[in-house]
């Protein structure tokens, strides 16, 4: 498993900074769920959802907004 960042709005993926791909393969991969929630905090990131894939690219995103939590696959 795999632990990327989303935009939820554009729905690209993190690569780097000021860099966003829509290839979830290209994204960067985070160490850990917590790795990844710290990143969005310390840089204040804005509309972000984890996205965890799979060997096949499977993807699952998490969001999660006021409170309320939501699961999706694609």
């Amino acid at each position: 498993m795999k632990t990327l960042l989303r935009n939820a709005s554009t729905g690209l993926y993190f690569q780097g900074p000021d860099l966003w791909t829509s290839n979830p393969a290209k994204a960067h991969k985070f160490l850990s769920i917590d790795h990844a929630l710290n990143f969005v905090r310390k840089w204040r990131l804005q509309n972000m959802e984890l996205a965890f894939t799979f060997g096949d690219f499977k993807r699952v995103t998490v969001s999660h907004r006021k409170g309320e939590l939501k699961f999706s696959e694609g």
